[in-house]
């Protein structure tokens, strides 16, 4: 009894239930997830140490460019400040005084070329001796030594002016960056430090973002385009956006650009498309759907996501035959939209294709096909 039925069991062919590889339409619509983000979102950080002592700004609010989010007291650099502009002070005064020794240095000389000019004519008609005479021109000699080295003095005093100008001016700007501003027109979605938190810009200290300022007036959408579509996808290509939660609104939106390089992982090419958002509706972090008017002319096969067979030899579909015996096909898997796939190869239209294959199903079996 249990050999007939263990025959009868060898003999008798599984059931499995096919369906037909179909065309996709040559034309029509491709729909694609996309995610938004803003045109542009900056975190923005201190660059002055000291303590919070105003904050004009929260979450949510809206700023224009320019505008003062929030102030930090800065006793060390205010000490700084005064520091400087003493050593300034200081400096510029020690050159007003090496150009009043230029001065007299000046002077000494041209009272010591007269002398020396007549004393020469003295020599010369005997009056006075050359040694008297030697001794004037020396002295000139040391005039004009002197009127250099106070000419040298006073372009190593500029420099000296120059250099603690440069580092009084270092701090004004870094007093005018207490005033934590806006660097654009936008809206903020993060503030992460309140009245009285310590602000540590340098000196080894963490730099602590402070708030987030996102431009939302125009989103940027990024999409996924498969392999398939890659070739059809052109700056300039307009298309269509929905969000699920926004029902009845449609946005259009327009291709600003490209990879020009498909992901060896993903199949796929990303594509930054920009749309218009001037009332707010579209956030930062939304799923959307974006529709391509799109046109193929080579379709490629549709098959149900129940025939996939994942493993690590690929992605495969079991396949029957005419004869009624099962193959396996490595196939290249295109879009997919739930409950259907794209097939760009690996199969031709009318193959029939099973559909939930167990462990039963093996290579060159023999099988009994339900429609």
């Amino acid at each position: 009894m249990l050999e007939a039925t263990a025959a009868t069991l060898r003999t008798q062919r599984p059931v499995v239930k096919v369906v037909a590889a179909l065309k996709a339409p040559v034309s029509g619509s491709l729909d694609l997830p996309g995610d938004l983000q803003a045109l542009i979102e900056s975190p923005i950080f201190a660059r002055a140490d000291g303590y919070l002592v105003k904050r004009n700004v929260d979450i949510g609010d809206r700023v224009k460019n320019g505008q003062v989010m929030a102030e930090i007291e800065t006793p060390e650099l205010d000490q700084q400040l005064a520091q400087a502009r003493a050593t300034l002070s200081n400096s510029q005064s020690a050159l007003a005084e090496l150009q009043a020794d230029l001065t007299l240095a000046e002077a000494n000389l041209k009272l010591a070329e007269k002398t020396y000019q007549r004393w020469l004519n003295l020599e010369k008609k005997g009056v006075v001796s050359h040694q008297d005479a030697d001794e004037r021109s020396a002295n000139l000699d040391v005039q004009k030594a002197q009127v250099e080295a106070a000419r040298a003095k006073i372009v190593s005093a500029h420099d000296l002016v120059s250099a603690n100008e440069a580092g009084l001016h270092r701090l004004e700007q870094m007093k005018v960056l207490s005033k934590v501003t806006a660097p654009f027109d936008g809206l903020i979605t993060a503030r992460n430090v309140d009245v009285g938190t310590l602000i540590n810009y340098g000196n080894g200290g963490s730099k602590q973002e402070m708030f987030r300022v996102a431009d939302i007036a125009t989103m940027r959408v990024f999409v996924n385009v498969p392999q398939a579509y890659a070739g059809s996808v052109e700056v300039g290509q307009k298309a269509e956006l929905r969000v699920k939660e926004l029902p009845g609104q449609v946005f259009s939106t327009v291709v600003k650009r490209f990879t020009h390089e498909v992901d060896a992982a993903s199949r796929s090419m990303l594509a930054i498309l920009l749309v218009p958002n001037p009332r707010d509706a579209l956030l930062p972090g939304m799923y959307a759907q974006v529709r391509f008017a799109e046109a193929r002319t080579t379709p490629a096969l549709l098959i149900p996501s129940d025939s996939l067979i994942l493993s690590s030899q690929g992605t495969r579909v079991a396949m029957v035959d005419a004869a009624g015996k099962v193959h396996f096909r490595d196939i290249l898997v295109g879009y997919d939209s739930g409950s259907q796939v794209e097939v760009l190869s690996g199969l031709s239209a009318g193959d029939l294709i099973i559909l939930n294959a167990t462990d039963a199903i093996r290579d060159g079996v023999a099988v009994e096909v339900q429609r």
